[in-house]
């Protein structure tokens, strides 16, 4: 689908994808560890703040300026993309091929593969470094059982890798 997607630029799919996302694991498994939770939602925070802030240093001393993006396009990175994916990547495929630092792994392979079209379209070397915020968002599904932290960083690294790169 994702394929689909970037080959025809038909924007349908744009929304077809995270509808996909969302169905899938409802309809095999029945439901997706996700609640909302003071200590998950904060261990999902402070993983990215871990994590993202020491990027974000890198990139504006490197002087690469910062663009917020439009609250549609955040909106859209929250409900049509990391919450999506980390149902289906975390929630439905992590929970059952093993809640594991190995399950996660093979797990953020996938989630690697499934952005190579950004890379045969439109020739974006950065789509396959995916893989090294999967196994954070891998290590966070292990260590809570829950996709909220891992959806938390997931929309923050959206954020932070967009704001800087400017592709909107």
């Amino acid at each position: 689908m994702a394929f689909v997607y970037h080959a025809s630029s038909l924007s349908v799919f744009k929304y077809s994808i995270p509808l996909f996302l969302y169905t899938v694991p409802y309809l095999f498994q029945g439901r997706i560890n996700f609640k909302f939770s003071l200590k998950d939602g904060a261990i999902g925070v402070i993983a990215s703040a871990v994590v993202l802030l020491p990027l974000a240093l890198f990139f504006s001393h490197a002087g690469k300026p910062f663009f917020f993006l439009p609250g549609s396009a955040a909106l859209f990175q929250l409900v049509g993309i990391s919450l999506p994916e980390e149902a289906y990547f975390r929630g439905f495929l992590q929970q059952g091929v093993g809640n594991t630092m190995k399950g996660a792994l093979a797990v953020s392979v996938l989630f690697a593969l499934t952005h190579l079209p950004r890379l045969i379209f439109y020739g974006d070397p950065y789509s396959l470094m995916t893989f090294f915020p999967s196994i954070v968002m891998g290590f966070l599904y292990c260590r809570t059982s829950n996709i909220l932290p891992s959806t938390i960083f997931h929309f923050l690294s959206n954020i932070v890798f967009l704001g800087f790169c400017d592709i909107l």
